[in-house]
């Protein structure tokens, strides 16, 4: 009995040995690679910072093509290429940083600045007031801050209601049902909000045009009706595919179909 006592606490040992080296080997290995990509992140900012823009842009892609992206990071891009003069790939590096940091006040005002560049002057239509209030509560916060809160108030919730249960006195009772309530509703309200930013990342349906000139058609085929001609830099919104054609509507309402080759998508 005590041998095989002494077995199963060597054996214990070494899985635990073996689960503690494989955690130090992952540690190290995330470690290692964020250091990797901060050292070219302060490489691609040294480039900028002495002018050299096209340079710190491939830097910059280079590190959102090995999969690390942030707001930060496609800001920095969109900037390198407005200072080297290609508008159309900063205005969709700064619509990119917007999705992430949707309230970030620089990140609007460069953008302004390169769509002031868009042959294109479309007028939106008129928004429902409430409809355009309610977007910009949305706006105010990022997917990830709108589900921290909504996890929050969900956790208040659940606190609250237990001393709801456990209250000795009817007026704690009242208190703690009705500040329950509200954490509840807040949790929801948050989560819906988290949840309408993180669809916009997830489907992606708006693209930047970057071809120079495009004849939009009323049809997808080449030989379809002629609407409207758009230009490079413009922004559009994605509301069917068929094959290799989307059609797209502007902010004025006027929709048609182009080829999938002339966009990017957001």
């Amino acid at each position: 009995m005590k041998q095989n006592q002494q077995n199963r606490d060597s054996m214990r040992q070494k899985v635990l040995y073996v689960i503690g080296m494989l955690a130090l080997v992952l540690i190290s290995g995330t470690t290692f690679a964020q250091k990797a990509e901060l050292d070219s992140i302060t490489r691609a900012d040294t480039l900028y910072a002495k002018g050299h823009y096209q340079q710190a842009a491939s830097v910059y892609s280079g590190i959102l093509k090995r999969g690390y992206e942030s707001a930060d990071l496609y800001f920095n891009l969109g900037n390198a290429y407005y200072k080297s003069g290609q508008i159309t790939k900063a205005i969709i590096n700064y619509e990119r940083a917007r999705l992430l940091a949707p309230n970030d006040e620089d990140i609007k005002y460069n953008l302004n600045l390169a769509q002031a560049h868009v042959v294109d002057n479309i007028v939106p239509l008129p928004e429902f007031f409430l409809t355009k209030w309610w977007h910009s509560v949305i706006n105010t916060h990022s997917a990830d801050e709108w589900g921290t809160q909504s996890m929050i108030a969900f956790f208040l919730f659940l606190i609250i209601f237990a001393l709801f249960l456990f209250a000795q006195t009817v007026r704690r009772k009242k208190l703690a049902f009705w500040v329950s309530i509200l954490a509840l509703t807040w949790s929801g309200f948050t989560f819906s909000f988290a949840s309408s930013q993180k669809s916009k990342l997830t489907h992606r349906n708006t693209a930047i045009i970057t071809a120079p000139t495009v004849t939009v058609k009323g049809s997808p085929s080449e030989t379809g009706t002629e609407l409207f001609i758009i230009h490079e830099g413009l922004k559009v919104k994605l509301t069917d595919s068929l094959g290799t054609w989307k059609e797209i509507q502007l902010a004025d309402g006027n929709k048609g179909w182009v080829q999938d080759s002339t966009m990017v998508r957001i």
